[in-house]
């Protein structure tokens, strides 16, 4: 007599495997319509759940993808090999926490698990953890001497961790190991080129970006590189013609239209400036483009052409959420209220979790004169958002506005902006000549003929890469000093919870960016924030002698003033003098800003973000 039973697991295995194959080969479509038919069959299959997660996973729908992978694994629990294919769902998600969580299962239950570590590596570095993430790409090592994708992961990582000469090593024995002329050889061509241009090699790097092209022709990632490299080269000429060559090939490759109309901008070049975006929309009917351009439009404060390009943009994808987000903030910018927060609320329909459309209609309120309601979608954009300091310089101006003593709080600005006049570095007996030597090593990085169009500052330049990590002698004793007072400042953080920057008071700190400042006669910071900081700063180097002007306070940092008009009284809550020596730490969500001044003297600063680690 025949079992029933056995033929139907028979043909679940046969159903099973030809999925398995459709699914290998890219036939998705065909590999779902099995598993449809498989799962009527034996709906608690957890292997056949697992291979439906699977081609969900590969067709991009990662949200319908995680159910399943979970429901596998309720019906089988120690499955490692699904817990990491549930990890890249969620890392696809954008939830890197419970991917590192479903990773450190998988690695629990199989130790040896290569695939996983090397997963975990990646999601740590995602996550800007570098220590983690180093520590997953070694045992990756540790396991398999040599594995390319793991030295590439770690090469990755120390360039990002700051540790570009370590970066190089890495880079340069995973060279030794991949293919000649392979694509995979020629992306670690580029890599090691970015650990030389972190180090200020930049003719090594270029000549690195150079092998990498030659290798692999046409990608766009390697282009910029080399474009970046003749900028640093001061080959400017050279630098607008490769940036153009890939905006040529690539009509959308909107991080190339930016790079090109940077250096168009700072060059002065004002006839070539932003033709490119009118180029690439000759070709495309893409409603990117004429919205990057009215990025740039903005930024600028030609907000009449910038809403031109917004409509153009509106036109062409009247959907989509990011233009009617920039013509809002826009037609606030010119104004225009009513029409300003119809434009916004069309964007927050389409977009409701976005805390940056939500910012805008706080912003937007606030300038109509409507504290309550602008308070009300400030405290929504900091729940979507709580570590974004836009957010939480909106709240406070809300408050401010409405007479609300939870303002003073937030914002303390006798306890929460401190200075402090630093020692002299290491082999120096004193500041003067300290800061004379470092204010001349600077001079390489203010060569620009006008500032970057998307800074704060105003009649003067600004470094292009960080300062900090770079192996910069000076610098890096100046960080030392510096190390020591952010230290300070945190310690000093009171033990509330409650309070919007001490809440994410930890033990240590890390620098999130660094910088240069040079500000010329008439110079200025506009009133700002710094979004994604916790603690920002402004060390004084050089400084002209109109600082000393204490009823003027030219050339003095203020803080409280938005950058926009809100109708407040006295906007302006504290100033400071600057000294050569002096650091100033403060909230990255204060607003603050520089007075400007008259002086042919030029004002020079370092600046920096530190965020918890």
């Amino acid at each position: 007599m025949s079992n029933p039973f056995a033929a139907a697991s028979q043909q679940v295995q046969v159903l099973i495997q030809e999925a398995a194959n459709r699914y290998s080969r890219g036939d998705l479509g065909g590999a779902e319509a099995v598993l449809a038919r498989l799962l009527k069959l034996r709906p608690g299959d957890p292997d056949a759940i697992h291979l439906f997660a699977l081609v969900r996973a590969a067709q991009g729908r990662h949200a319908e993808a995680e159910p399943l992978f979970r429901r596998s694994l309720a019906l089988k629990p120690q499955q490692p090999e699904v817990m990491a294919n549930l990890a890249n769902s969620l890392s696809e998600l954008g939830r890197n926490e419970d991917a590192v969580a479903a990773l450190s299962d998988a690695i629990r239950i199989k130790p040896d698990f290569a695939q996983a570590h090397l997963n975990l590596g990646h999601v740590r570095h995602a996550m800007r953890d570098f220590a983690g993430a180093e520590r997953s790409y070694r045992n990756v090592l540790a396991m398999q001497p040599g594995a390319l994708p793991a030295l590439q992961g770690l090469g990755l990582v120390l360039n990002d961790a700051g540790r570009a000469r370590d970066a190089e090593v890495v880079h340069r024995e995973a060279l030794r190991r991949a293919p000649a002329g392979s694509r995979q050889a020629a992306a670690l061509e580029h890599n090691l080129g970015i650990s030389l241009k972190l180090q200020d090699r930049f003719q090594e790097a270029l000549q690195q970006f150079e092998k990498a092209d030659a290798a692999a022709p046409g990608i766009p990632l390697v282009q910029k590189s080399r474009a970046a490299a003749l900028q640093q080269l001061g080959r400017n000429d050279e630098a607008v013609a490769a940036y153009r060559d890939v905006v040529r090939d690539n009509p959308l490759d909107l991080t190339a239209h930016g790079e090109l109309n940077r250096l168009l901008y700072r060059l002065g070049r004002d006839a070539e400036f932003l033709n490119s975006y009118d180029e690439a929309a000759r070709k495309s009917d893409a409603a990117s483009l004429p919205l990057a351009k009215a990025q740039f439009l903005s930024k600028l404060e030609r907000h009449d052409e910038a809403r031109l390009a917004l409509e153009e943009a509106a036109r062409r994808d009247p959907g989509f959420a990011a233009v009617q987000e920039g013509l809002g903030a826009t037609l606030s910018s010119l104004g225009e209220f009513d029409s300003a927060i119809a434009a916004l609320e069309r964007a927050y329909k389409t977009d409701p979790e976005s805390a940056t459309i939500r910012g805008n209609l706080a912003a937007t309120f606030l300038r109509a004169g409507d504290p309550a309601k602008a308070r009300l979608h400030a405290e929504e954009a900091h729940r979507r958002a709580p570590n974004d300091q836009h957010a939480i310089a909106l709240l406070g101006l809300a408050e401010r506005a409405l007479g609300d003593p939870e303002e003073e709080r937030l914002n303390d600005y006798a306890s929460l902006v401190q200075v402090f006049d630093l020692a002299p570095p290491q082999g120096y007996s004193d500041m003067a000549s300290f800061n004379r030597d470092l204010n001349a090593f600077l001079d390489r990085f203010h060569g620009d003929k006008r500032e970057h169009y998307d800074q704060t500052l105003r009649s003067g330049t600004q470094s292009l890469d960080a300062m900090f990590g770079r192996g910069f002698d000076l610098v890096e004793r100046l960080r030392a000093r510096i190390d020591e007072a952010v230290a300070t400042y945190i310690q000093r953080m009171k033990d509330d919870p409650g309070h919007l920057l001490f809440n994410r008071r930890r033990d240590g700190f890390a620098y999130s960016g660094s910088w240069s400042s040079r500000l010329r006669d008439c110079g200025f910071h506009t009133n700002h924030i710094h979004p994604e900081g916790w603690i920002s700063s402004c060390y004084y180097i050089a400084l002209p002698d109109a600082v000393a002007d204490r009823e003027g306070k030219q050339g003095w940092i203020k803080f409280g003033e938005p950058n926009f008009e809100m109708g407040l009284k006295d906007p302006v809550r504290r100033s400071e003098q600057p000294a050569p020596g002096r650091l100033v730490l403060f909230p990255s969500y204060m607003w603050h800003g520089t007075v400007p001044f008259r002086s042919a003297e030029a004002r020079t600063t370092i600046a920096f973000d530190a965020v918890p680690r």
